[in-house]
């Protein structure tokens, strides 16, 4: 009888053992996003894809001071569905680094939209960017999906009015896997469209009759 009690307790301390290991390994599991100045980024690095996935997420790190708030929205983009278009600025001092532009949902970002310069430069196109004049999602292509039109400043430093803001338009083409640079449809907008003229409205006549 004597055994048989020391048994039972050796085996009661044997599950509370096991127990409070199995709980510090729970605690110790790592967070699978953190916050980083108020915005949640998930570690996970995987293909940025449209639809009701609402988990997935690109392992990109924003500053939240660099987000142009004036110049970020919310909108129903396609199979997106409700996501923040952000306009996000340039590092203070960085050499001719240009506007960058996320889509982020339920906190995280899903989508990075491709640059214009390569390694998103502007020394050979564009001067040093100054803002973001303007964002409008329309359809301008005739596929009755939202395409990504953005009007954005620069200055050239070159010429008597070097100094002054010059606009440029970017546009982004909306497909199944996100949104594509249409580097031919914004060089013929730029192109053809005069700085003094260049608006949303102006540069939706312009495509609608070409």
């Amino acid at each position: 009888m004597k055994r048989k009690v020391m048994l039972i307790a050796a085996a009661i301390l044997t599950l509370s053992i096991t127990a409070g290991c199995q709980k510090q390994k729970a605690e110790n599991i790592p967070k699978e996003s953190e916050s980083i100045s108020g915005i949640d980024i998930k570690y996970e690095t995987e293909t940025a894809s449209s639809g009701d996935d609402d988990s997935s997420g690109l392992d990109v790190r924003l500053d939240e001071n660099r987000i142009i708030l004036e110049q970020s929205f919310h909108a129903e983009l396609g199979d997106w569905g409700d996501v923040r278009f952000v306009s996000y600025g340039p590092a203070a001092g960085s050499d001719f680094e240009d506007v960058s532009f996320y889509l982020m949902k339920n906190g995280k970002v899903v989508f990075a939209f491709p640059f214009y310069g390569e390694n998103n430069k502007t020394d050979q196109y564009a001067g040093l960017f100054d803002s973001v004049e303007s964002v409008a999602f329309h359809d301008v292509n005739g596929d009755n999906i939202k395409d990504v039109i953005v009007i954005i400043n620069y200055i050239t430093g070159a010429g008597p009015q070097g100094m002054e803001p010059r606009p440029k338009a970017r546009i982004f083409l909306a497909d199944k896997k996100g949104f594509i640079l249409a580097k031919d449809m914004t060089d013929d907008v730029n192109d053809h469209i005069e700085e003094k003229d260049m608006s949303m409205g102006h540069i939706y006549d312009y495509l609608k009759n070409k």
